[in-house]
């Protein structure tokens, strides 16, 4: 089926027939939130709730490419379909899946779609989680109340930007620091552009970098903060032992 984003530009009643047409044609709409600055990726269903009585979101979790994702959603609701008990899904080289319920606090706060889309105030929805092995430090137990304060990656759903950069910053990274290794070598290149790499840049392999929101990366190692302050051209490193700055000469 086909992915589509949250589009302001689109009127409600465009939305609304997009999301029949693709309910009508694959039993789901997945409504996908590209990660910004403010906030990591996240997508959404709209339409299982009249087929299991819920919805499915799969929050951060940037270590898999949008085909990926696409082929996740897919897989775990056929093997709903099949059986409505299933509670774990094994997705050749994706790994496994489980489902966790997602308090209603953080659907209310994500699935603005689904809940415009149905009229509703409240949607049952259960957020798939990926096993250890490719569990992204992007990714949060959305089963807890969300509390903006102790939400140091996804406060910015409720939060103003406060930070003296572009809103549009992003981040460009490799999958070691998603997964929480500590960030050696950063460079500014634009106003909004940041490289923030564990180990050399030049070393890694293209298919492990992923470009990713500004506060998922300082969410993950507050003590990158000093690196919004750099002249664009300018950069630090440090040894992956210590916490202390230098300067590239």
């Amino acid at each position: 089926m086909k992915k589509s984003k949250d589009n302001t530009a689109m009127t409600k009643k465009e939305f609304f027939h997009l999301i029949e047409t693709h309910i009508s044609n694959n039993g789901y709409h997945l409504t996908t939130v590209m990660g910004n600055s403010q906030l990591p990726r996240f997508s959404y269903t709209i339409g299982l709730t009249n087929m299991f009585g819920y919805e499915l979101i799969f929050a951060g979790g940037i270590i898999y490419l949008k085909d990926d994702l696409m082929s996740i959603f897919d897989f775990i609701i056929k093997a709903l379909k099949s059986d409505t008990t299933a509670s774990k899904f094994e997705i050749e080289k994706l790994g496994s899946f489980t489902l966790r319920s997602v308090d209603t606090s953080w659907s209310e706060l994500t699935l603005l779609g689904a809940y415009d889309f149905y009229n509703t105030n409240k949607i049952q929805t259960f957020q798939i989680i990926p096993n250890k092995k490719h569990y992204t430090f992007d990714i949060h137990d959305m089963s807890k109340e969300f509390i903006a304060n102790s939400e140091p990656i996804w406060h910015y759903l409720v939060d103003d930007w406060n930070y003296q950069v572009p809103k549009n910053s992003t981040v460009t990274t490799n999958l070691k620091a998603l997964f929480g290794e500590r960030i050696t070598e950063v460079m500014r290149w634009e106003e909004d552009v940041w490289e923030m790499f564990v180990g050399n840049p030049s070393d890694e392999p293209e298919e492990n970098m992923r470009v990713v929101s500004l506060e998922t990366i300082i969410g993950i190692d507050q003590s990158l903060l000093c690196s919004l302050d750099l002249d664009v051209g300018a950069g630090i490193w440090r040894d992956a032992a210590k916490l202390k700055w230098n300067k590239w000469k």
